[in-house]
């Protein structure tokens, strides 16, 4: 009898342990600490947007200034640098004193478009460098820490700009900007790790998207400095600052707590205690959280890029979210780079676009909690296609100029809706246990369509297409590969992945069939007796 009474008080004290949600429900999921997190992250991402845009503001094209000189105004029709005026100054160095100009295309007693190889090796590196860190940081975040990768990752960058800042040639140049890439990207990626796994309810839904508000206030706020700072190196170093005082902010952030969940219990009730102490709220006692059945295997386990092909319930969501961001980002950095194919003003354009990008990323905030993902990230791709259908056609006429830039503009504000769903749809796709890797390396597919624009732009021209035809049918295409993925709005993160989940519940079903069987072997022998 008091047996049986022992096991039923255990039994009703592992009914009232705490799931990991509860737990962070308790401790506080949309308190100060994850308010002042937030703050940091979107700070973050202000910076790199300075950081991926650097090709357009540091390699501002220069202009020609012949000097009354005949044979200069006869090769050089206008103040801009055109093919024909750009082979006549390059044939010459005496030549280059007509080139007028303090952006790093002019630097080093240099003209770098003269050399076009390596002035797109230098641009389109920056991407290369996030392609390169997104495989690195996946990797640390999912197996090592989130806060390990985001702290080694700010770190890169940092390195980046200093050397960027006060680079001596183009070799370190080049090496600055990679790293910019290198740490810059991935670092704000893994904030989607933190927020969807220190955040709860509609309040973790507003963070995915308020990020990208910051991001686009950063392309407001490199444009208003690259206009105001015209010497490249004043225009790395304002980069530089910030850049430098934000690794200090790091540590402000914890570990996040539901990845400590699948390693070791006793350090993820240790976090919600301090998030807890933060928020002013109650702690946890370690035994009012339920163990997590798969942190023993998940202690010894390492996630690599082959967890998200070998299984079935990942493989297409997997492929699907790279070709989508793929797309994305073709569009996306491809309409900032043709903004001087747009009949207006260099800066003009990048405001009118950088307008509309602020506007797609506040709205998309407001209604968040609201939008399906998969059917608008389908619907936009697909209105992003009609649009570019009227970049087919070629006027002089100012009206049909101007209304080229506003239809850039709503290409850009649909495509940074597509782009703020989609981060926030890939996020909650995922389980836990793989989400900065998914995350990361989907950014990675991401930064080949970065890269791959600027060799479309190129192909473009040399078959007289404009490339908004191009980067609408793209997207079109890639859109139609999202249709058999589920909805997510409104449901639960996946914390395990399907087919682990199942083999755990499995084996677990086995252990009490096995139980029951030799608990039930005397009994039969007392009956017999």
């Amino acid at each position: 009898m008091l047996v049986h009474e022992e096991i039923v008080q255990n039994e009703s004290a592992e009914l009232k342990q705490l799931t990991y949600d509860e737990a962070l429900t308790q401790v506080g999921g949309a308190g100060l600490y994850q308010k002042r997190a937030f703050l940091i992250f979107g700070l973050q991402w202000m910076i790199t947007n300075w950081i991926l845009f650097s090709p357009v503001f540091f390699f501002i094209v220069p202009t020609v200034d012949c000097k009354n000189n005949v044979e200069c105004l006869s090769q050089c029709t206008s103040e801009s640098l055109d093919e024909k005026c750009l082979t006549y100054v390059c044939d010459d160095s005496q030549r280059r004193e007509f080139v007028v100009g303090e952006s790093l295309n002019t630097a080093f007693n240099a003209l770098l478009p003269c050399n076009k190889s390596l002035q797109s090796i230098i641009k389109s590196i920056v991407y290369i460098g996030s392609l390169s860190g997104f495989f690195v940081f996946s990797f640390i975040a999912d197996n090592y820490g989130r806060k390990l990768a985001l702290s080694i990752s700010w770190g890169m960058t940092t390195i980046g700009s200093l050397l960027l800042a006060f680079a001596m040639n183009y070799s370190m140049i080049a090496i600055g900007i990679f790293f910019l890439g290198f740490g810059g990207n991935p670092a704000i990626t893994v904030h989607y790790s933190f927020i969807n796994e220190h955040s709860q309810g509609h309040f973790r839904e507003i963070q995915n998207v308020g990020v990208q508000v910051f991001f686009a206030l950063g392309e407001f706020t490199i444009i208003t400095l690259a206009y105001f700072i015209t010497k490249w190196r004043w225009l790395a170093i304002s980069v530089a600052l910030p850049t430098i005082l934000l690794n200090f902010c790091n540590f402000l952030i914890f570990e996040s707590p539901q990845f400590l969940y699948s390693k070791n219990k006793k350090k993820c009730v240790k976090v919600l205690n301090q998030i807890a102490k933060i928020n002013g709220t109650q702690p946890l006692r370690i035994n009012e959280l339920a163990s997590n059945p798969q942190s023993k295997e998940n202690n010894s386990r390492v996630y690599t890029i082959w967890d998200l092909l070998k299984y079935k319930s990942l493989r297409y969501v997997f492929i699907a979210g790279v070709m989508m961001f793929f797309a994305i980002q073709v569009t996306y950095y491809g309409i900032s780079f043709v903004s001087d194919q747009l009949g207006l003003d260099f800066f003009l354009s990048n405001f009118i676009i950088a307008f509309f990008e602020l506007l797609a990323y506040a709205t998309t905030d407001f209604f968040i909690t609201k939008l399906n993902r998969k059917k608008n990230i389908i619907g936009g791709f697909f209105i992003v296609g009609i649009m570019s259908l009227y970049f087919i056609f070629k006027s002089d006429h100012i009206v049909f100029r101007i209304f080229q830039g506003v239809l850039a503009g709503l290409m850009r504000f649909l495509i940074c809706v597509v782009w703020a769903l989609a981060y926030v749809y890939v996020s909650e796709l995922f389980p836990s246990v793989v989400r900065s890797l998914a995350l990361c390396l989907i950014s990675a597919g991401g930064s080949i369509g970065s890269i791959a624009q600027a060799f479309l732009i190129n192909v473009c021209a040399s078959i007289n297409i404009h490339p908004m035809v191009a980067f609408g049918l793209i997207g079109f295409l890639c859109s139609l590969l999202l249709f058999p993925l589920r909805e997510t709005l409104h449901q639960p993160l996946l914390e395990k992945i399907e087919e682990d989940e199942k083999r755990i519940k499995k084996s677990m079903l086995h252990v009490n069939e096995s139980e029951e069987i030799t608990t039930s072997i005397p009994v039969l022998g007392n009956k017999e007796q």
